[in-house]
Formats: structure tokens, sequence, C-alpha cells
């Protein structure tokens, strides 16, 4: 395993995590009641600061194991399999930003194409709490896929 695609699962295992114990947080602060604005600050900031310790320890980590490939510069295959996942981002990236425009122009209509039950959509938010919120979905999202499509590559061969 090259030292790159050993990178892309750190900061894929990290991104899934994070966001993961974030979201689950957040659903419990609002089946609780006690979603706030401060909480959601809080637990955003939180995030950053989580993520950024995170993947700078990990990869100095990485790069003390395998100080060797640590200094290589990325190859053409390198660079092929990161075009790859960042186009597949990209695509995931600007649909999610077409249906965040659709949500806010249409919100009527979302209600009812995309969050039928009342429940889910009761969240005692400003609405652009709930449009960032969109936003780091679709960008979570593309991220992951970015990071799947490279170690995909990876493992398979190029």
């Amino acid at each position: 395993m090259s030292y790159k695609e050993r990178s892309t699962w750190i900061s894929l295992a990290i991104l899934i995590y994070i966001w993961f114990e974030y979201f689950s947080e957040l659903f419990s602060l609002h089946f609780a009641g006690n979603l706030t604005i401060e909480n959601v600050n809080g637990l955003l900031l939180a995030v950053v600061i989580k993520t950024i310790v995170l993947e700078v320890i990990l990869q100095i980590v990485l790069a003390i194991i395998d100080n060797k490939d640590a200094n290589y510069s990325a190859d053409e295959r390198d660079t092929l399999i990161t075009l790859h996942g960042s186009r597949y981002a990209y695509a995931i990236l600007s649909v999610g930003a077409l249906l965040t425009v659709l949500y806010t122009v249409f919100p009527t209509l979302s209600t009812f194409i995309i969050f039928p039950s009342k429940e889910l959509i009761s969240i005692a938010l400003p609405d652009e709490y709930k449009l960032m919120h969109l936003i780091i979905i679709f960008a979570l999202m593309a991220e992951i896929a970015k990071f799947s499509t490279q170690i995909f590559y990876y493992r398979r061969g190029f």
C-alpha cells in the first residue's frame, strides 16, 4: 500500500468518524429538545478543531512510519487517481448545490417531495442553518465519494 493510499484511508476514516459523531449529537439534541443555535455552533467548532487535530497528528504519524515515501511527489498515477475522485465529487457537489437552490426557491414543494414526514423537518433552527446543513451534507457526500473512488483505483490498480 502506497503512502498516498494510506493517507487517503486516514482522511476518509477521520471524515466519516467526525461527521457521524456530529450528526449523531445533532439528532440527539433535536430529539431531546435542546437544539439551539449555540449548541450547533459549539458542535461545528468542535468538528473543525477535531478534524484539524486528528488530520495533523495522524498524517505526522504516517509520515514518521513511512518516512522514505513521505517526501515523494505525486506521480502520474496518483494525479490520475486524484482527478477521477475529483470528477465524481464535483458531480455530487453540483447536484447538491442544485437541490439546495431548489429547496430555497421552492420550500413548499420540497416539503412534499423530499420530507413528507413533518417530524423530520420541524427543526427549531433558522433557515440559514438548515441550508448550511444541506450544503455540509452534500459536501461530505462529495468528499466521501472522492476518497472512496481514490481508494478503489489504488486497490484496483490503474
